[in-house]
């Protein structure tokens, strides 16, 4: 297999080491940390719980928040004493004694018995069957099955309140399509503001046309500054990862999972908490360049020996293509992410040698 398939070849891999590279773990807080593609966290937890994964299961209680991402998220602790913060395609509420409840999904169903102070979610579908002293929701379609003993503010497509649906306090509704309520509730008790309709198909396909237009435009432009700014360091490393794949691979998933950890553990004091915000603002910044700078480093490396401005467009135009198809734009963001943590991380180690062999 020549060097190009090799380095096609680790960009497949990498998801892969990422999802197994990092176990379960407890900080000297009780805090729970799990990042991988199955997480089942079936004990107590004193703490917080931090995790990300293709699959997330919480049974047990929790005494502190949970913050979690993942595709498919399922959380039914018998309580948690903290926050709910999540983000997932299809995401199960079904605990008491919870916080406040901030979430994003595609799929959000709240079940019978969680218990909440406040809870915010944005999604598509959202199921609600619990009870909530205040509910604020924007979706396509949201389901009232529970009791809210506060305000209710939604913005949604197609509100329903149920047969076991209650609202006792102010009820401010903003749809293209009046409410569907049940005998507890009346249209005299609710605040309608009629919208106009959000599917427009063609509308959504132009301007979706359009924002690609406009970001593959600006990623071009970003990258000639990079390049312009950077020259040299993209010169000095022509072919790095073909020379070093392994080494940059290795860097890029450490670099990737455990900066921001440790960042947001530095921010416990006083002394570490500017670099911990330092470090966590550096992250993020490469993190977004980062299929840009890949987009420069994969045009020099398919059009060698071409105009170098030349490369660059077309290393960028198919990173950017090939984050528009539907499951990989996540993945080349990623994988972009480890690989530029890599190459930062090798160069870095590389400068410390340096300088104590001059020493």
């Amino acid at each position: 297999m020549n060097k190009k398939g090799v380095f096609i070849l680790t960009l497949l891999m990498i998801l892969l080491f990422t999802i197994s590279s990092f176990a379960d773990s407890i900080d000297s807080a009780s805090n729970y940390f799990a990042f991988k593609e199955n997480v089942n966290i079936t004990d107590d937890v004193l703490g917080d719980v931090y995790s990300a994964g293709r699959d997330v299961k919480v049974k047990n209680s929790v005494d502190g928040d949970i913050i979690v991402a993942g595709e498919t998220i399922n959380i039914k602790s018998k309580e948690i004493q903290g926050n709910v913060r999540c983000a997932a395609q299809t995401l199960n509420i079904d605990s008491k004694k919870i916080k406040n409840i901030t979430c994003v999904g595609q799929n959000v169903d709240i079940g019978k018995n969680t218990t909440a102070k406040a809870i915010y979610v944005a999604g598509q579908n959202i199921n609600f069957k619990g009870s909530c002293k205040g509910f604020y929701a924007t979706g396509q379609t949201i389901i009232i099955n529970g009791k809210i003993d506060g305000n209710f503010k939604v913005n949604c497509d197609e509100l329903i309140i149920a047969d076991k649906g209650e609202i006792t306090g102010d009820i401010e509704v903003y749809s293209p399509k009046e409410p569907i309520v049940n005998s507890n509730v009346s249209m005299n008790d609710i605040k309608y503001i009629k919208t106009k309709p959000s599917n427009d198909e063609n509308k959504l396909k132009t301007f979706a046309g359009f924002e690609t237009i406009i970001s593959i435009i600006a990623a071009i432009l970003l990258g000639i500054i990079i390049y312009s700014i950077f020259k040299k360091f993209f010169i000095n490393n022509d072919g790095l990862f073909l020379k070093e794949p392994l080494i940059i691979v290795l860097g890029g998933i450490v670099s990737f999972i455990l900066v921001p950890i440790i960042s947001l553990l530095l921010f416990i004091t006083v002394i570490g908490l500017p670099l911990g915000i330092l470090s966590l603002i550096m992250y993020f910044v490469v993190v977004y360049l980062s299929p840009v700078i890949i987009g420069i480093i994969l045009g020099r490396i398919i059009l060698k020996n071409k105009n170098p401005y030349i490369q660059l467009v077309i290393g960028i135009l198919v990173i950017k293509l090939l984050s528009l198809l539907p499951m990989i734009g996540n993945f080349i963001w990623v994988v972009s992410a480890m690989i530029v943590q890599g190459i930062i991380i090798y160069n870095f180690s590389k400068s410390i040698k340096y300088k104590e062999y001059r020493i």
